[in-house]
């Protein structure tokens, strides 16, 4: 029986302009710099608050 899971995994990161976003960790190439265009999969760190028992929120690896 395969017991692992395809959950989705999300790291929090800042725009250029200081704004917090949590956004998929697979959709992103460089969780230290984000594009435009990686920004559209994601969702302001506000809004997150109230899903925060549904998501599974990583640490960015350094």
């Amino acid at each position: 029986m395969n017991t692992e899971t395809n959950e989705t995994l999300y790291v929090k990161v800042k725009d250029m302009a200081g704004n917090d976003f949590v956004c998929p960790l697979e959709e992103l190439k460089d969780p230290g710099s984000i594009s435009d265009t990686e920004l559209e999969n994601c969702v302001e760190d506000a809004v997150v608050g109230r899903y925060a028992g549904q998501l599974k929120i990583v640490a960015p690896e350094t």
